[in-house]
């Protein structure tokens, strides 16, 4: 799963409003825009963290002179430590995050709905977002007929297209 940082700012706003909106939890007017804020600084610190986390791997890879193809396990092992969540369990960690901040966060009145609830809401809008990815994906390589896939001149053309229909989407 791969969170883009020009759909941080429209996951947040959906967010907020489909809960607020839907009586899950009630938010003051005037509030909405802190709360949606507090929602961005969430995934953003993920992203942050998961940078981090990925740089401690690969530098670990480094100085014990392990295989690249071991990246994912020495990442998975360090999560674990820090007690944080990668790949298919990401979404579970951010919306256990953004629950916990609505239940501290003095910016919301209520909270009407049970934890549950409210991350099954959260996990739909970030699917509904990052499922722009595997458009994009199924498009790119629609649009590459004439050049054999797994050529480096497809890869290279690939990651041209893709780039191209990201940046048009707002992924990028």
């Amino acid at each position: 799963m791969k969170i883009y940082r020009g759909k941080i700012r429209p996951i947040s706003e959906e967010i907020v409003k489909n809960l607020a909106g839907e009586g899950d939890i009630e938010v003051a007017p005037e509030q909405v825009e802190e709360v949606i804020l507090d929602m961005e600084a969430i995934i953003k610190e993920y992203l942050r963290l998961e940078e981090e986390l990925n740089r401690q791997a690969r530098e670990m890879l480094q100085t014990r002179g392990m295989s690249y193809t071991e990246f994912g396990r020495v990442k998975r092992a360090l999560a674990e430590e820090k007690k944080f969540e990668v790949g298919d369990r990401a979404l579970q960690w951010i919306a256990n995050q953004m629950i916990e901040c609505f239940m501290i966060n003095n910016r919301v009145s209520e909270i009407f709905s049970e934890d549950w609830t409210i991350r099954k809401k959260i996990i739909k809008v970030f699917d509904t977002h990052l499922g722009l990815e595997e458009q994009v994906d199924r498009e790119a390589r629609a649009r590459i007929k004439n050049i054999p896939e797994g050529t480096p001149e497809w890869e290279i053309e690939y990651q041209k297209i893709f780039h191209q229909l990201a940046r048009k989407k707002g992924l990028v």
